[in-house]
């Protein structure tokens, strides 16, 4: 179970869990035609200019994306999913091929680095576990860290080394919403979350996950005892809260109005109220699992000037991400216009539409 904690002045991206980046075309269309299905092999799914997309390819992608869902998709889903999941290999094709042109791919030595990153998450037997359930292999985990990178690298290029951010735009943002920057008193918060049930994702570095309330509660006690011996907090977290959000941050959920710790759970807000900056509380049971709870700061709240770093920070990050989604909308219609693409599978199922 995952605990998200939102707050309105949280600009970060939360961590995703997939190899590939997902997102960049989120809305590029790739339109089948309404006419009869084009002539291809039946085991050709797409073509992306002069790359095929075998079924093969997609069953593979498919089963992974289905391996490490709670639910196994209904079968009236199933034509729906694989769509998706042949739209974004599409998209994900025309960046390659992007990226090729412009000699963006990825090196053998960027690929072992992230490799030994992501292994590094799990011991040998986790890891081993995870090739087993994700039904791959070391060299097809390789390729998709390949593609990842490459990707990243066309994205930096061509988009975020574009993008800059004036004293002037920081200004005129901060004056058109200053009220925006009326805060109530607030909290910065870091927290480890041990949860009661399994978790098929685990995410921190030990790959560490309680099974069940009682293993839940004898692991957070352990945690507790640690910190307490003088082991830091965040090492900790990072090591072995179960919340995927904010452990890979050392648990850091950065400022929080009190409202919002109530609105999670009354215990969490009642125990920050309590504690002085620097101070670890006890372990806290919610209807989350078990936490343990260390306050970092407290801010007064009131107007905060545009003086104020974290308020410059905030505003900056905020002019960034609209800019940097208005370049990846723009470069998603470039990149469809200067691809060739025929998604078959899409034009079979349109032409078997009705047919018994």
């Amino acid at each position: 179970m995952a605990v998200i904690f939102e707050s309105i002045n949280d600009v970060r991206e939360l961590p995703v869990k997939s190899l590939i980046f997902a997102g960049l075309l989120a809305g590029l269309l790739i339109t089948a035609s309404c006419s009869s299905p084009s002539t291809a092999n039946a085991d050709v799914v797409a073509k992306v200019d002069d790359t095929e997309i075998t079924a093969p390819q997609l069953e593979k992608q498919f089963q992974s994306r289905v391996n490490g869902s709670d639910q196994p998709p209904a079968p009236e889903e199933m034509d729906d999913l694989k769509l998706q999941v042949l739209t974004q290999m599409i998209n994900d094709q025309i960046l390659l091929k992007m990226a090729n042109d412009s000699g963006l791919n990825a090196t053998d030595a960027e690929v072992d680095v992230k490799f030994n990153e992501f292994k590094s998450q799990y011991t040998n037997e986790k890891f081993n576990e995870l090739l087993s359930q994700q039904k791959m292999t070391v060299d097809e985990i390789r390729a998709e860290l390949r593609k990842s990178i490459t990707i990243d690298k066309l994205v930096n290029k061509e988009i975020t080394s574009k993008i800059s951010v004036t004293e002037g735009e920081i200004k005129d943002f901060y004056d058109k919403n200053k009220d925006s920057f009326n805060l109530p008193e607030s909290y910065h918060v870091a927290h480890i979350l041990v949860t009661p049930v399994a978790d098929p994702q685990i995410t921190n570095a030990k790959n560490d996950d309680a099974k069940s309330a009682d293993q839940a509660r004898q692991k957070s006690a352990q945690l507790l005892k640690q910190i307490q011996g003088g082991a830091d907090f965040a090492a900790v977290a990072r090591d072995y809260s179960e919340d995927p959000a904010s452990a890979p941050n050392g648990g850091d959920l950065q400022f929080q109005p009190l409202q919002a710790l109530d609105s999670l759970d009354p215990k969490l807000a009642q125990a920050v109220q309590r504690m002085r900056v620097g101070e670890t509380s006890p372990v806290i049971e919610t209807k989350y699992g078990f936490h343990i709870v260390k306050l970092l700061e407290k801010d007064a709240g009131g107007q905060k000037d545009l003086s104020d770093p974290r308020v410059q920070a905030q505003v900056r990050q905020v002019i960034f991400n609209r800019k940097d989604q208005t370049l990846k909308n723009a470069f998603s219609e470039m990149a469809r216009n200067k691809a060739k693409v025929t998604n078959y599978l899409a034009e079979r199922i349109f032409s078997s539409a009705g047919k018994s």
